[in-house]
Protein backbone atom coordinates (compact mmCIF):
# COMPACT_ATOMS: atom_id res chain seq x y z
CA UNK A 1 0.00 0.00 0.00
CA UNK A 2 1.43 3.36 -1.11
CA UNK A 3 -0.82 5.49 1.14
CA UNK A 4 0.58 5.39 4.73
CA UNK A 5 -2.78 6.44 6.17
CA UNK A 6 -4.56 3.50 4.54
CA UNK A 7 -1.80 1.16 5.78
CA UNK A 8 -2.21 2.38 9.37
CA UNK A 9 -6.01 2.02 9.14
CA UNK A 10 -5.64 -1.53 7.79
CA UNK A 11 -3.24 -2.53 10.58
CA UNK A 12 -5.61 -1.09 13.18
CA UNK A 13 -8.49 -3.11 11.70
CA UNK A 14 -6.43 -6.33 11.77
CA UNK A 15 -5.18 -5.66 15.30
CA UNK A 16 -8.67 -5.05 16.66
CA UNK A 17 -9.99 -8.17 14.87
CA UNK A 18 -7.22 -10.37 16.29
CA UNK A 19 -7.62 -8.81 19.75
CA UNK A 20 -11.35 -9.60 19.79
CA UNK A 21 -10.62 -13.16 18.60
CA UNK A 22 -7.99 -13.61 21.31
CA UNK A 23 -10.28 -12.32 24.06
CA UNK A 24 -13.10 -14.59 22.89
CA UNK A 25 -10.77 -17.61 22.82
CA UNK A 26 -9.49 -16.85 26.33
CA UNK A 27 -13.07 -16.55 27.59
CA UNK A 28 -13.95 -19.94 26.12
CA UNK A 29 -10.80 -21.52 27.59
CA UNK A 30 -11.61 -19.99 30.95
CA UNK A 31 -15.16 -21.33 30.99
CA UNK A 32 -14.00 -24.79 29.91
CA UNK A 33 -11.32 -24.76 32.61
CA UNK A 34 -13.81 -23.84 35.34
CA UNK A 35 -16.14 -26.62 34.15
CA UNK A 36 -13.28 -29.13 34.02
CA UNK A 37 -12.11 -28.23 37.52
CA UNK A 38 -15.61 -28.78 38.83
CA UNK A 39 -16.13 -32.11 37.08
CA UNK A 40 -12.61 -33.57 37.21
CA UNK A 41 -10.48 -31.94 39.92
CA UNK A 42 -7.96 -34.76 39.52
CA UNK A 43 -7.21 -33.62 35.94
CA UNK A 44 -6.76 -30.08 37.19
CA UNK A 45 -4.23 -31.26 39.76
CA UNK A 46 -2.33 -33.16 37.08
CA UNK A 47 -2.30 -30.10 34.79
CA UNK A 48 -0.90 -27.96 37.59
CA UNK A 49 1.70 -30.63 38.37
CA UNK A 50 2.81 -30.56 34.71
CA UNK A 51 3.21 -26.79 34.91
CA UNK A 52 5.19 -27.16 38.10
CA UNK A 53 7.42 -29.80 36.52
CA UNK A 54 8.18 -27.42 33.66
CA UNK A 55 8.82 -24.64 36.10
CA UNK A 56 11.16 -26.86 38.13
CA UNK A 57 13.17 -27.57 34.97
CA UNK A 58 13.45 -23.83 34.26
CA UNK A 59 14.48 -23.14 37.83
CA UNK A 60 17.13 -25.87 37.69
CA UNK A 61 18.86 -24.22 34.74
CA UNK A 62 18.04 -20.64 35.74
CA UNK A 63 18.23 -20.61 39.55
CA UNK A 64 17.72 -16.85 39.76
CA UNK A 65 14.32 -17.08 38.08
CA UNK A 66 11.78 -15.64 40.57
CA UNK A 67 9.45 -18.13 42.22
CA UNK A 68 7.72 -16.17 44.96
CA UNK A 69 4.33 -16.00 43.32
CA UNK A 70 4.29 -19.30 41.46
CA UNK A 71 1.09 -21.19 42.34
CA UNK A 72 1.61 -24.35 44.34
CA UNK A 73 -0.60 -27.41 43.97
CA UNK A 74 -1.05 -30.59 46.00
CA UNK A 75 1.36 -33.40 45.22
CA UNK A 76 0.47 -34.99 41.85
CA UNK A 77 -1.78 -38.03 41.93
CA UNK A 78 0.10 -41.32 42.16
CA UNK A 79 0.34 -43.30 38.95
CA UNK A 80 -1.40 -46.67 38.99
CA UNK A 81 1.03 -49.41 39.96
CA UNK A 82 3.69 -47.05 41.33
CA UNK A 83 4.89 -47.05 44.97
CA UNK A 84 3.37 -44.44 47.28
CA UNK A 85 5.48 -41.75 48.86
CA UNK A 86 4.67 -39.32 51.62
CA UNK A 87 3.33 -35.97 50.47
CA UNK A 88 3.09 -32.78 52.45
CA UNK A 89 -0.43 -32.13 51.18
CA UNK A 90 -1.77 -35.69 50.89
CA UNK A 91 -1.87 -36.76 54.50
CA UNK A 92 -3.79 -39.91 53.54
CA UNK A 93 -0.93 -41.05 51.27
CA UNK A 94 1.49 -41.42 54.15
CA UNK A 95 1.73 -45.16 54.45
CA UNK A 96 3.62 -47.08 57.10
CA UNK A 97 5.04 -49.36 54.40
CA UNK A 98 5.95 -47.21 51.40
CA UNK A 99 6.42 -50.22 49.14
CA UNK A 100 2.64 -50.49 48.70
CA UNK A 101 1.64 -49.68 45.12
CA UNK A 102 -1.35 -47.66 44.02
CA UNK A 103 -3.78 -50.22 42.60
CA UNK A 104 -7.41 -49.07 42.25
CA UNK A 105 -10.28 -51.21 43.53
CA UNK A 106 -11.43 -52.44 40.10
CA UNK A 107 -7.94 -53.61 39.18
CA UNK A 108 -7.47 -55.21 42.61
CA UNK A 109 -10.53 -57.39 42.00
CA UNK A 110 -9.08 -58.65 38.72
CA UNK A 111 -5.73 -59.38 40.36
CA UNK A 112 -7.41 -61.21 43.24
CA UNK A 113 -9.22 -63.51 40.82
CA UNK A 114 -5.81 -64.61 39.52
CA UNK A 115 -4.51 -64.99 43.07
CA UNK A 116 -7.43 -67.21 44.11
CA UNK A 117 -6.74 -69.46 41.14
CA UNK A 118 -3.56 -70.39 43.03
CA UNK A 119 -5.48 -71.52 46.12
CA UNK A 120 -5.43 -75.28 46.81
CA UNK A 121 -9.21 -75.17 47.34
CA UNK A 122 -10.64 -71.80 46.19
CA UNK A 123 -13.67 -70.91 48.30
CA UNK A 124 -15.72 -67.97 49.55
CA UNK A 125 -14.61 -66.32 52.76
CA UNK A 126 -17.49 -66.68 55.20
CA UNK A 127 -19.39 -69.68 53.84
CA UNK A 128 -16.68 -71.82 52.23
CA UNK A 129 -18.57 -72.27 48.98
CA UNK A 130 -16.33 -73.49 46.17
CA UNK A 131 -15.37 -70.85 43.61
CA UNK A 132 -16.07 -71.36 39.92
CA UNK A 133 -13.89 -69.55 37.36
CA UNK A 134 -15.55 -68.56 34.07
CA UNK A 135 -14.41 -66.05 31.45
CA UNK A 136 -12.21 -64.10 33.85
CA UNK A 137 -14.86 -63.96 36.58
CA UNK A 138 -15.66 -66.04 39.64
CA UNK A 139 -18.94 -67.36 41.01
CA UNK A 140 -19.93 -69.23 44.18
CA UNK A 141 -21.08 -72.82 43.88
CA UNK A 142 -23.80 -72.74 46.54
CA UNK A 143 -24.42 -76.49 46.30
CA UNK A 144 -20.98 -77.26 47.76
CA UNK A 145 -21.52 -75.42 51.04
CA UNK A 146 -25.18 -76.00 51.84
CA UNK A 147 -25.97 -72.32 51.43
CA UNK A 148 -29.62 -71.34 51.69
CA UNK A 149 -30.64 -68.12 49.94
CA UNK A 150 -32.24 -65.81 52.46
CA UNK A 151 -33.86 -63.27 50.16
CA UNK A 152 -31.63 -61.96 47.37
CA UNK A 153 -31.16 -64.75 44.86
CA UNK A 154 -29.36 -62.62 42.28
CA UNK A 155 -26.76 -61.38 44.76
CA UNK A 156 -26.44 -64.78 46.35
CA UNK A 157 -25.28 -66.24 43.04
CA UNK A 158 -22.44 -63.79 42.51
CA UNK A 159 -19.18 -62.93 44.23
CA UNK A 160 -18.68 -59.53 45.82
CA UNK A 161 -15.36 -58.41 47.24
CA UNK A 162 -15.88 -57.85 50.93
CA UNK A 163 -13.95 -55.11 52.70
CA UNK A 164 -13.08 -56.62 56.08
CA UNK A 165 -12.66 -53.08 57.41
CA UNK A 166 -15.70 -51.47 55.74
CA UNK A 167 -15.13 -48.80 53.10
CA UNK A 168 -17.39 -46.41 55.00
CA UNK A 169 -15.00 -46.55 57.95
CA UNK A 170 -12.08 -45.10 56.02
CA UNK A 171 -14.05 -43.18 53.40
CA UNK A 172 -16.72 -41.70 55.65
CA UNK A 173 -14.41 -39.00 56.96
CA UNK A 174 -13.23 -37.88 53.51
CA UNK A 175 -14.73 -34.81 51.86
CA UNK A 176 -15.62 -36.74 48.69
CA UNK A 177 -17.76 -39.16 50.73
CA UNK A 178 -19.43 -36.40 52.72
CA UNK A 179 -20.45 -34.54 49.57
CA UNK A 180 -21.55 -37.45 47.40
CA UNK A 181 -21.12 -40.84 49.06
CA UNK A 182 -18.89 -43.70 47.93
CA UNK A 183 -19.45 -43.18 44.20
CA UNK A 184 -18.07 -39.68 44.57
CA UNK A 185 -14.79 -41.11 45.91
CA UNK A 186 -14.14 -43.63 43.13
CA UNK A 187 -11.65 -41.38 41.29
CA UNK A 188 -9.99 -40.01 44.43
CA UNK A 189 -6.58 -41.71 44.83
CA UNK A 190 -6.57 -41.39 48.62
CA UNK A 191 -9.76 -43.46 48.78
CA UNK A 192 -8.91 -45.85 45.94
CA UNK A 193 -5.62 -46.82 47.58
CA UNK A 194 -7.40 -47.98 50.73
CA UNK A 195 -10.43 -49.43 48.90
CA UNK A 196 -8.14 -51.42 46.60
CA UNK A 197 -5.83 -52.76 49.32
CA UNK A 198 -5.91 -56.51 48.67
CA UNK A 199 -4.97 -57.38 52.24
CA UNK A 200 -8.44 -56.12 53.22
CA UNK A 201 -10.45 -57.82 50.44
CA UNK A 202 -11.98 -61.29 50.37
CA UNK A 203 -14.48 -63.04 48.04
CA UNK A 204 -17.90 -63.32 49.68
CA UNK A 205 -21.34 -64.49 48.62
CA UNK A 206 -22.98 -61.26 47.49
CA UNK A 207 -26.03 -61.66 49.71
CA UNK A 208 -23.87 -62.10 52.82
CA UNK A 209 -21.71 -59.13 51.86
CA UNK A 210 -24.83 -56.96 51.53
CA UNK A 211 -26.33 -58.18 54.81
CA UNK A 212 -23.11 -57.53 56.70
CA UNK A 213 -23.11 -53.85 55.63
CA UNK A 214 -20.65 -52.03 57.91
CA UNK A 215 -21.55 -53.87 61.11
CA UNK A 216 -18.80 -54.60 63.61
CA UNK A 217 -17.56 -58.13 64.29
CA UNK A 218 -18.47 -59.56 67.64
CA UNK A 219 -19.04 -62.88 69.44
CA UNK A 220 -22.56 -63.49 70.71
CA UNK A 221 -23.25 -65.43 73.94
CA UNK A 222 -26.28 -67.08 72.29
CA UNK A 223 -26.01 -66.68 68.52
CA UNK A 224 -29.19 -66.56 66.54
CA UNK A 225 -30.02 -69.41 64.19
CA UNK A 226 -28.19 -69.06 60.89
CA UNK A 227 -30.43 -67.82 58.10
CA UNK A 228 -27.99 -69.03 55.42
CA UNK A 229 -28.28 -72.78 55.89
CA UNK A 230 -24.92 -74.36 56.73
CA UNK A 231 -23.11 -71.00 56.53
CA UNK A 232 -22.41 -70.09 60.17
CA UNK A 233 -22.61 -66.35 59.76
CA UNK A 234 -24.86 -64.65 62.31
CA UNK A 235 -26.35 -61.15 62.40
CA UNK A 236 -27.65 -59.80 65.70
CA UNK A 237 -31.20 -58.56 66.04
CA UNK A 238 -30.31 -56.21 68.90
CA UNK A 239 -28.89 -52.74 68.44
CA UNK A 240 -26.21 -51.76 67.81
CA UNK A 241 -26.23 -54.38 65.05
CA UNK A 242 -23.20 -56.65 64.77
CA UNK A 243 -22.14 -59.86 63.03
CA UNK A 244 -20.48 -63.03 64.27
CA UNK A 245 -18.28 -64.66 61.60
CA UNK A 246 -17.33 -68.37 61.55
CA UNK A 247 -14.32 -69.32 63.67
CA UNK A 248 -12.13 -70.17 60.67
CA UNK A 249 -12.33 -66.54 59.45
CA UNK A 250 -11.62 -64.77 62.72
CA UNK A 251 -7.83 -64.85 62.62
CA UNK A 252 -7.73 -63.41 59.11
CA UNK A 253 -10.24 -60.72 60.11
CA UNK A 254 -8.16 -59.74 63.14
CA UNK A 255 -4.93 -59.47 61.16
CA UNK A 256 -6.69 -57.46 58.43
CA UNK A 257 -7.94 -54.98 61.04
CA UNK A 258 -4.52 -54.65 62.65
CA UNK A 259 -2.92 -54.21 59.24
CA UNK A 260 -5.36 -51.47 58.21
CA UNK A 261 -4.75 -49.68 61.49
CA UNK A 262 -0.99 -49.80 61.02
CA UNK A 263 -0.80 -49.19 57.27
CA UNK A 264 -3.59 -46.66 56.78
CA UNK A 265 -4.16 -45.18 60.23
CA UNK A 266 -7.66 -46.61 60.66
CA UNK A 267 -8.72 -45.94 64.25
CA UNK A 268 -10.05 -48.91 66.23
CA UNK A 269 -12.37 -48.64 69.20
CA UNK A 270 -11.36 -50.23 72.49
CA UNK A 271 -13.84 -53.05 71.88
CA UNK A 272 -12.58 -53.68 68.36
CA UNK A 273 -8.97 -53.76 69.51
CA UNK A 274 -9.68 -56.20 72.34
CA UNK A 275 -11.52 -58.70 70.18
CA UNK A 276 -8.98 -58.45 67.33
CA UNK A 277 -6.08 -59.08 69.71
CA UNK A 278 -7.87 -62.14 71.11
CA UNK A 279 -8.72 -63.53 67.67
CA UNK A 280 -5.20 -62.88 66.39
CA UNK A 281 -3.72 -64.98 69.22
CA UNK A 282 -6.39 -67.69 69.22
CA UNK A 283 -6.60 -68.32 65.46
CA UNK A 284 -3.17 -68.47 63.77
CA UNK A 285 -2.91 -68.28 59.96
CA UNK A 286 -3.30 -71.46 57.94
CA UNK A 287 -1.23 -72.41 54.91
CA UNK A 288 -3.47 -70.57 52.43
CA UNK A 289 -3.45 -67.33 54.45
CA UNK A 290 0.36 -67.41 54.45
CA UNK A 291 0.50 -68.18 50.73
CA UNK A 292 -2.11 -65.54 49.90
CA UNK A 293 -0.14 -62.93 51.84
CA UNK A 294 2.92 -63.54 49.66
CA UNK A 295 0.91 -63.62 46.42
CA UNK A 296 -0.59 -60.23 47.30
CA UNK A 297 2.87 -58.91 48.06
CA UNK A 298 4.06 -59.86 44.57
CA UNK A 299 1.32 -57.72 43.03
CA UNK A 300 0.83 -54.93 45.55
CA UNK A 301 4.39 -54.62 46.79
CA UNK A 302 3.80 -55.01 50.52
CA UNK A 303 2.83 -57.77 52.90
CA UNK A 304 0.67 -57.93 56.00
CA UNK A 305 3.33 -58.17 58.73
CA UNK A 306 0.82 -59.57 61.24
CA UNK A 307 0.50 -62.62 58.98
CA UNK A 308 4.17 -62.87 58.03
CA UNK A 309 5.38 -62.99 61.63
CA UNK A 310 3.23 -66.07 62.27
CA UNK A 311 4.05 -67.99 59.07
CA UNK A 312 6.99 -70.40 58.71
Amino acid sequence: MKNPARLVAYLKHISIKWLITLITALDIIGMVSVLAIGLRPDLHRRFISILESGYAAIHRYFPDYPDKNFPRSPDPDPVEGEPLFAGKHHHELRRRDLSQKYIPFEKSKRELILIYREAPAPETFYCRCSLLFRNGKIYPDLTTCGYRIRKQEKRARRIEWEHIVPASWFGGQMSCWKTGGRNNCNNVPEFEIMAGDMHNLTPAVGEVNDDRKAYRYRQFPHPEKSVYGNCKFFISEDKPRAVEPPEYTRGFIARAFKYMERQHGIKLSKGDRQIMDIWDRRYPPDEWECQRNQLVKKVQGNENPFISEKCP
